[in-house]
């Protein structure tokens, strides 16, 4: 059987969503100061608690999760390009268990869904990999994938986005990535249920 390496109940993704909607993003996107007093000070100001500083910051949540913030630029904190954090993350033991990853996935998606449109409110886009009406991306730099990887690699498997009022706010992104197998099935799947938080204007 698939095994599970991350699993966060529904009701634990709406909190999470439920405490970054008070979260002041103009601050968050401008970046952390460096490790030290001042970056002790920064995540306090969002509740939150430094884990590591090396490449990338992460940090803890009050209600448990694991933030990463990812730089825009390799190398550097700021400006910050996106916030994400798992919930699910399932993986195949073996090559035979690929296609039951995927629809142990499907089972367990609307429910979280669910809990993201409890806070979130209906999203601007839901569906699956080969949904016709699935985003593009307007340039090759964009978060969204391109057409091509998308439906060569089943990847996101499912996704559904919603943009806040405010345009300081996020774009919030809930994928169901799929990963470990090339184009030609080769490899054990793996899928994580992903929160990606975007800036508006990301390219």
């Amino acid at each position: 059987m698939p095994t599970v390496t991350e699993e966060r109940p529904p009701r634990a993704l709406a909190e999470e969503l439920r405490g970054l909607t008070h979260v002041d993003w103009t601050a968050v996107w401008a970046g952390p100061p460096n490790p030290g007093q001042a970056l002790d000070d920064w995540c306090a100001l969002f509740g939150w608690q430094p884990l590591t500083v090396e490449r990338v910051l992460r940090v803890r949540t009050t209600t448990g999760a694991d933030l990463t913030l990812e730089p825009l630029v390799s190398g550097g904190w700021s400006p910050v390009r996106s916030v994400t954090f798992t919930v699910r993350h399932l993986n195949a033991d073996s090559q035979d268990e690929n296609d039951l990853v995927l629809e142990q996935t499907a089972e367990v998606w609307p429910a979280y869904e669910a809990a993201a449109r409890e806070v979130l409110g209906a999203p601007e886009f839901s569906g699956a990999w080969d949904d016709p009406a699935f985003p593009e991306p307007p340039n090759d730099r964009h978060w969204l994938p391109s057409r091509d990887f998308r439906l060569g690699r089943r990847d996101p498997y499912r996704m559904a986005v919603w943009s806040a009022k405010d345009p300081e706010g996020p774009v919030t992104v809930l994928t169901a990535k799929s990963g470990g197998v090339t184009r030609r099935g080769v490899g054990k799947r793996g899928v994580m249920i992903n929160v990606h938080c975007y800036p508006q204007d990301a390219l």
